[in-house]
C-alpha cells in the first residue's frame, strides 16, 4: 500500500478481512501486510513469535521512553465452518452502513482503526509513545500475546497504560473474570456388565467428580455478592462435556470430563483447582490400592487471567476522558487484558463494535463505530502530544 495514500479505517478493514486468520491458520500474511504498511510510514516493527506460523507484531510511534500507551488487539478469528453466511465472510460487504465479514467486530475493526491512525499519530509531536500490539491465538487460549508483553521492559520501553480494543461499543470496561479450562481423564478397568465388580468403572468415577464439581459450584453461588459488577455476581464452575463408554454391556475403562471455572478477578486463582485436586488425590488413593495403573489426571489447558477493576486506574481515567463517558462496566467474556495488567500496566477494554455480533454468521460492525474509534484515537494523539 503506497504511503501517498492514507486509507480510512473502513478501507483498511476491507484489506484485513481478506486474510483468513482463523486460529487454525497462520497469521503471517496479515502480519506481513501490516509490517509493509508501517514500513511505508517509516515505523519500525518487531515480531514476538509464539508458535510455528503464529506471531505477534509490535510497533511504536513516538519517542522511545517509558510511560506510553499500548493498543492491543488479536489478529485471529473463530472459524466460519458450519455457519450459513449470506455474504462471503472474507470479502467485506457494506450493507446500509453495516460492514459484514469474519472479524469485522472481533476484532479487526480495532486493528484497522489503529493502522489508519498511524499517519496522524506520526505527524504529531508525541511526548509519550503509542505502541501497537497485534497478537495471535486469542481465540484459542489468550496466551499468544504473552511473548509480545514480555518485549516491553526488555528491548522496548514499558507502557504505563494498555487499551485492549475488544468490541465494547466504545464503552470503557474495567474488569473481566479469569477463566480456567480443564480436561480430566479417568482410567478404569473394563469388565463384562454382568460382573461389574471385576472391573472399575471410569464412568462411575466421573460421576463422583462431577458431583464434587457441582457442589463447589453451589458453594460459589451461595457467596453471591450483590455489590459486585459482574453478572452473575459470583464465580461459576461448569461441566461442559462428558465422554465415556462404548456399549451398554461393557464397564467403561475410560472417561473424560471437560469443565471450567470463571473466577471473580479478586479470587484466589488456585482455589477451585486445589479443591478439585484434593478430591482427586483422595479418590486416587482408593482406586490405586486395587488398580495401581488406574486413576484420575487433570490437564489445565486454558488459564486466562482476570482483569481486576482499578478504581483510580490511569487507563480508566484516560479512556473516560477520550470517550467523554462518566461510567464504566465489566465484560462477560475473556480477553488478553489480564496479561497486560499482570505486567504492571493499568488496563481497560474499549473498542468498536458489539460482542453480540461476534462468532456468528454474518458478523458485522457499524461503520459509525469505526468513526467513533477514529475519534478516540485522534484524541489519544492529542492527549500524548507535547505541549
Amino acid at each position: 500500500m503506497s504511503s501517498q495514500h492514507s486509507p480510512s479505517s473502513a478501507e483498511m478493514l476491507g484489506h484485513l478481512i481478506g486474510f483468513d486468520t482463523t486460529s487454525c491458520n497462520s497469521n503471517f500474511p496479515l502480519i506481513e501486510f501490516a509490517e509493509a504498511f508501517l514500513r511505508d510510514q517509516g515505523i519500525d516493527t518487531k515480531r514476538a513469535d509464539y508458535a510455528p506460523g503464529k506471531t505477534n507484531l509490535v510497533a511504536s510511534i513516538g519517542p522511545a521512553v517509558d510511560g506510553g500507551v499500548a493498543l492491543s488487539g488479536h489478529t485471529d478469528t473463530v472459524p466460519v465452518t458450519g455457519q450459513a453466511w449470506a455474504t462471503d465472510p472474507f470479502t467485506m460487504t457494506d450493507i446500509d452502513g453495516d460492514l459484514f465479514g469474519r472479524g469485522t467486530c472481533d476484532m479487526k475493526g480495532f486493528l484497522a482503526c489503529c493502522l489508519a491512525a498511524v499517519p496522524q499519530l506520526k505527524a504529531r509531536r508525541l511526548a509519550r509513545p503509542v505502541h501497537l500490539v497485534f497478537s495471535c491465538d486469542e481465540e484459542v487460549s489468550c496466551e499468544g500475546v504473552i511473548p509480545a508483553v514480555r518485549r516491553f521492559g526488555h528491548d522496548m520501553p514499558t507502557p504505563s497504560i494498555c487499551i485492549v480494543g475488544e468490541p465494547t461499543m466504545m464503552n470503557v470496561m474495567t474488569g473481566q473474570k479469569a477463566c480456567q479450562a480443564y480436561v480430566t481423564t479417568i482410567r478404569g478397568v473394563e469388565a463384562h456388565s454382568s460382573k461389574p465388580a471385576l472391573g472399575w468403572s471410569a464412568l462411575n468415577e466421573a460421576n463422583l467428580l462431577i458431583t464434587e464439581i457441582n457442589a463447589i459450584a453451589q458453594e460459589m453461588r451461595d457467596k453471591e455478592n450483590n455489590d459486585c459488577l459482574f453478572d452473575p455476581a459470583f464465580t461459576t464452575v461448569h461441566v461442559g462435556a462428558v465422554h465415556s463408554g462404548t456399549t451398554v454391556n461393557i464397564v467403561p475403562n475410560l472417561a473424560t470430563i471437560s469443565w471450567e471455572a470463571r473466577l471473580l478477578p479478586d479470587q484466589d486463582t488456585n482455589e477451585i483447582r486445589d479443591r478439585v485436586a484434593r478430591f482427586v488425590q483422595a479418590r486416587n488413593e482408593v482406586i490405586r490400592a486395587t488398580y495401581p495403573d488406574c486413576g484420575i489426571e487433570t490437564d489445565n489447558y486454558v488459564n486466562v487471567p482476570g482483569l481486576e477493576p482499578e478504581p483510580d486506574g490511569e487507563a480508566k481515567s484516560l479512556a473516560m476522558r477520550l470517550t467523554g463517558s462518566n461510567r464504566t462496566g465489566v465484560v462477560s467474556y475473556g480477553t488478553e487484558a489480564g496479561h497486560f495488567q499482570a505486567a504492571g500496566m493499568s488496563t481497560v477494554i474499549c473498542g468498536p463494535g458489539s460482542i453480540d455480533q461476534a462468532h456468528k454468521p454474518d458478523e458485522f460492525i457499524a461503520a459509525s463505530q469505526l468513526v467513533e474509534c477514529d475519534r478516540f484515537l485522534d484524541r489519544l494523539g492529542q492527549e500524548l502530544s507535547a505541549t
